[in-house]
């Protein structure tokens, strides 16, 4: 025989901090990296426009973001992506000292340069970087940096 306190009927408050919801699946996940900064920026984007941008700073430390996009960027992010190709295009040679472009969207891995980016991928890679630049944020932003170390 089991015995317990408190009304049976009512379920658990969640613990603070932690959400009632479930999290929602990645949509799309980019880095830019390389280029005259040596940065390494990451932006991971969640079906219900959660996203966090992560940039590195080589030797210099990061700084972590959390928001969620705005609607009228989420629509331009979601229409971008739905143009991408089936297959992974060409990748040109680009710039020597240029950024490189890593996009996963729907099992796919696009990768492009800066200076030769193939046209399908350009809206997708213009408003990602935008958005890891500051671009779409609705909403409080949770911002922590971390120091070199």
């Amino acid at each position: 025989m089991l015995a317990g306190c408190g009304n049976a009927s009512k379920p658990a408050a969640p613990a603070r901090g932690h959400a009632a919801t479930p999290r929602a699946a990645e949509l799309v996940n980019y880095q830019r990296n390389g280029g005259l900064a040596a940065t390494l920026d990451t932006v991971s984007v969640r079906t219900d426009g959660r996203t966090r941008a992560d940039k590195r700073y080589g030797g210099a430390g990061r700084r972590f973001e959390d928001f969620r996009l705005s609607a009228p960027v989420m629509a331009r992010l979601r229409a971008a992506l739905g143009r991408l190709p089936a297959r992974e295009p060409a990748v040109g040679d680009g710039l020597r000292a240029g950024a490189t472009y890593l996009l996963r969207y729907r099992g796919i891995t696009y990768v492009a340069k800066q200076g030769a980016v193939p046209a399908a991928l350009r809206p997708a890679v213009a408003t990602l970087d935008a958005i890891a630049d500051g671009a779409g944020r609705a909403g409080p932003v949770h911002h922590v940096t971390q120091a070199p170390s």
